[in-house]
């Protein structure tokens, strides 16, 4: 096989990827497959590499590693194509097995949008923190820096493995599988330092991706710089708009969860959108319309009732009433 001539096999469209498996097995970080790789050979081994070294190798700089676009909002996508993809899913699941902090909620078995917010019920202040452009943000230096003091790789495996999984020996794809675990990975001493202040001061922090949560008593903007200026000296910048101080009085939202008065509720806007999508269903002018709206509304009360227990009913309801048209 020759990277050179690797297909680029473009997704049909609405097709979606295959979801990366939340793994069972979990592990310490020395018993990791990346752990203490001094040989490329070793390298191909690990990654479950079918090819040649050099092939390998070649991957991340060939001229169709990446299917590159921008979308509406102006955000730049750089997704792997299918070789490269396999390499980066088998990094993924390799650094899932590592047995996560309590902290980290997001691609973690049994942990999810739900956990992170049920973390913060309690009645106090809290920060909440968006790291900007976290994926463009992780460079190449952080991930080598990774592989070779916290994996202890050898430098030119740390280097190459770095180079697989970076986009143009830059930084993270934004589409990258991998992203996610591994700059959670890339940046866990500086999320160990702030969680060390709030343990000091009595209080929670939940990791979901870049969103970082922190409920502790009278947290302030006092705090807020002080995680500024934590962050900025790993090369990281809080997002200056979404990065805020919640009252203990307020209503929070927190990964697209309400938290008020010590409970979870569905925000107005999911509660709208609902109420557009049975709009649209009675106003379709065609089965096929019908279909995708029925289908539609079902997911959506079907996410409302994961935050908000009263809507279950609702969504069998409507699960019932639709369910000749569901099964056409």
């Amino acid at each position: 096989m020759k990277t050179s001539q690797m297909e680029v096999v473009p997704r049909k469209k609405n097709q979606k990827r295959r979801r990366l498996e939340k793994p069972k097995k979990q592990y310490a970080k020395d018993q990791c497959a990346l752990y203490g790789i001094k040989g490329l050979g070793q390298l191909t081994e690990a990654l479950q590499w079918p090819g040649e070294l050099k092939d390998l190798l070649a991957l991340s700089g060939d001229s169709g590693a990446y299917r590159v676009w921008q979308e509406q909002d102006g955000r730049w996508i750089q997704e792997p194509t299918r070789h490269l993809r396999a390499v980066h899913t088998r990094v993924a699941v390799l650094l899932r097995r590592i047995l996560p902090p309590d902290y980290r909620q997001s691609g973690v078995r049994s942990r999810s949008f739900l956990s992170n917010a049920a973390n913060h019920l309690d009645g106090h202040a809290s920060l909440k923190l968006d790291i900007k452009s976290f994926y463009p943000s992780t460079t190449f230096g952080h991930v080598r820096r990774f592989f070779v003091r916290e994996m202890k790789c050898a430098p030119d495996v740390a280097a190459r493995l770095a180079q697989l999984c970076c986009y143009q020996r830059k930084h993270f794809p934004t589409g990258g599988v991998h992203s996610e675990v591994l700059a959670f990975f890339c940046h866990k001493e500086m999320f160990e330092k702030l969680l060390s202040r709030v343990k000091d001061r009595g209080g929670r922090m939940t990791v979901y991706v870049d969103d970082i949560m922190v409920t502790m008593p009278n947290a302030s903007i006092t705090d807020l710089e002080w995680t500024r200026k934590l962050f900025a000296g790993y090369g990281m910048r809080l997002h200056p708009r979404k990065s805020t101080v919640l009252r203990r009085t307020s209503v929070k939202c927190i990964t697209g969860v309400w938290i008020r008065n010590g409970k979870m509720l569905a925000p107005k806007q999911q509660h709208s959108k609902a109420v557009e999508i049975m709009r649209n269903l009675k106003t379709a002018g065609s089965q096929g319309e019908r279909l995708k709206s029925a289908r539609s509304l079902i997911g959506h009360l079907d996410h409302i009732a994961q935050i908000d227990q009263r809507f279950k009913q609702r969504a069998i309801g409507n699960r019932a009433r639709l369910k000749d048209l569901l099964a056409s």
